[in-house]
């Protein structure tokens, strides 16, 4: 299981725990496209419930998340983090929110997880070679190995996948029952 999709889970598993949640999805990317105001401003409409909030600028909306969540107790998911800057802009700091407050992030740079003094870091394990084809296998062909026409194109899926469970179940599914033409095409 990849970690936004595990990341998930337990944003459903616990979510019921807190006050308000909410769950801040593609941050790199996000950021990259529309700046970290629009992330600022949907977290601030998720936890404060007030529909519609404006936030002016980055400093106002890290105002804002400072001194309106420092009295509840929020679940707080901050995904797919690349820079320092995204964790201090979007609430990820112990004193800005409330007692019983939890907050989740999941990076590919552990060494922001450091930097940021996170309680504890988990890490998402992925799948042997071995593993991950016999996986992908079992979805797209329901066997263990495929025929030699997609021998190589499977371990090209395979490799794609990078490991991640997830990613080789709806690979693998989504190509079960089509032609080597078709998976060239995908």
């Amino acid at each position: 299981m990849g970690k936004t999709t595990l990341a998930r889970v337990v944003y459903s598993m616990i979510s019921d725990q807190f006050e308000a949640c909410s769950f801040v999805a593609d941050v790199r990317e996000v950021c990259k496209k529309y700046g970290i105001l629009q992330l600022q401003q949907k977290l601030l409409n998720d936890l404060l419930i007030l529909g519609d909030m404006k936030v002016k600028d980055v400093d106002n909306g890290v105002y804002m998340i400072k001194n309106r969540l420092r009295h509840k107790k929020i679940l707080l998911i901050i995904d797919d983090v690349n820079e320092l800057d995204q964790l201090n802009k979007l609430g990820a700091k112990h004193d800005w929110l409330g007692p019983g407050s939890r907050v989740i992030i999941t990076t590919r740079d552990v060494k922001l997880l450091k930097t940021q003094k996170v309680d504890g870091i988990y890490e998402a394990e992925v799948l042997s070679n071995d593993e991950a084809f016999h996986l992908f296998n079992s979805k797209a062909f329901d066997k263990e190995h495929p025929t030699k026409d997609y021998l190589e194109l499977s371990q090209a899926f395979v490799h794609y996948a990078n490991g991640l469970p997830l990613a080789i179940e709806v690979l693998g599914s989504l190509m079960n029952g089509r032609s080597t033409s078709e998976w060239k095409v995908n």
